[in-house]
């Protein structure tokens, strides 16, 4: 049971993170002044050059995106017999974004950029590109750490958490979400990693140490080309970045 305390702390912090948020976001404490002072200061960062940047950061957290990545992942610890570890991430991948649209939908909070969207995805909190993307690359960051050894699980681990981080800010870069969107976004990403880590504490993937490389390089290969796909839409989609 001692070994399960921290992974009960982290929970604990998450749900207190997200509940917080959602009381401020419903005027039961000011948040939405604070929330509109981080947005217009985040947008007094935008060039030209920042925007593209920030575009393609985005992209990573695409949903069509994100479902390939997930299909790969899986498909690599299914050929790998990863059996727990597959149904653990699967089960995650599906039940999240059904979380994120029931609380969208419950909150009803608008966007920043009012029109980007329609029905559900058109209210705000929390942040359905954040909390997804944080949750599978966070998978893969937990997946690094079990399959390589230690310094390079730990780099590729920072580097997806890193990643996640900058996919948050992207979003409130590009006028898509407010900062409590996106923080509550990361919260439930957290919260749901949590949870795969304290039920694969321990466990060894011995096989996987093959077909895991071998996703990542197809995920590599493979964005640039959805890039290309998605980037022209993009530029027209993210109306606030045409208004600096």
């Amino acid at each position: 049971m001692t070994g399960l305390k921290p992974y009960a702390a982290t929970a604990a912090l998450s749900l207190i993170i997200i509940t917080a948020l959602a009381l401020g976001v419903q005027n039961i404490w000011p948040l939405d002044h604070l929330d509109r002072a981080i947005t217009d200061q985040i947008a007094d960062l935008r060039t030209p050059l920042l925007n593209e940047v920030m575009l393609v950061i985005t992209a990573l957290g695409d949903s069509r995106f994100l479902i390939l990545v997930s299909l790969v992942t899986i498909g690599a610890l299914l050929i790998a017999r990863a059996w727990k570890e597959a149904g653990l991430f699967a089960t995650a991948f599906l039940l999240t974004p059904l979380i994120v649209k029931l609380i969208k939908s419950t909150i009803a909070r608008p966007r920043p950029t009012v029109d980007l969207y329609g029905g559900v995805e058109s209210f705000s909190f929390p942040s359905g590109h954040t909390t997804n993307s944080a949750l599978i690359y966070g998978a893969l960051a937990l997946l690094s750490m079990a399959v390589f050894k230690r310094l390079p699980g730990r780099l590729l681990a920072v580097a997806f958490a890193t990643l996640a981080v900058m996919i948050a800010l992207s979003r409130i870069y590009l006028g898509a979400h407010w900062p409590s969107d996106t923080l509550a976004g990361l919260a439930l990403a957290a919260l749901m990693l949590t949870a795969i880590a304290a039920l694969t504490e321990g466990d060894r993937l011995p096989n996987a140490a093959r077909h895991v490389p071998v996703a990542l390089m197809l995920l590599t290969l493979a964005f640039p080309l959805y890039l290309f796909i998605a980037l022209p839409h993009a530029r027209e989609l993210y109306t606030a970045l045409h208004a600096q």
